[in-house]
């Protein structure tokens, strides 16, 4: 499928060969404003962001009820199926830590500060319940 380039001539947005090719309405009409669009994208983006950001914030009471839902798990694995099967829950997480820890850390967190977020993405999925 080729593009058609008649963008540079008509203005028009390019389309695939043969289907006709359409202009870009803009809510400002024709004279649109690159300034006001890029100021409407990044309030928008803003507010999206922030409410994704308040959605997933996990907090310190909600880790440890993970921690405490994780280990209730790992022991009634360990009890049904044996301590070998019961031992690869808290693994797995332990795995999940240390690559939080690897991630944290290569963004710049050091210290008691690395731990708690790291501590917070492994186990802050409790929130939920």
């Amino acid at each position: 499928m080729a593009l058609s380039h008649r963008k540079a001539r008509t203005g028009a947005t390019p389309s695939i060969a043969g289907a006709p090719a359409r202009r870009q309405e803009w809510p400002e009409g024709s004279a649109a404003d690159p300034d006001a669009a890029r100021a409407r994208y990044e309030h928008d983006m803003r507010e999206t962001r922030g409410a994704a950001r308040q959605a997933l914030r996990a907090e310190l009471p909600h880790a440890h009820l993970g921690l405490g839902l994780m280990t209730l798990v790992a022991v009634a694995v360990g009890y049904f199926k044996g301590i070998r099967f019961g031992a690869v829950v808290p693994a797995a997480f332990l795995a999940l830590f240390c690559a939080m820890l690897a991630g944290r850390f290569a963004t710049g967190a050091r210290g008691r500060d690395l731990l708690r977020r790291s501590y917070l993405l492994t186990f802050g999925w409790a929130q939920w319940f």
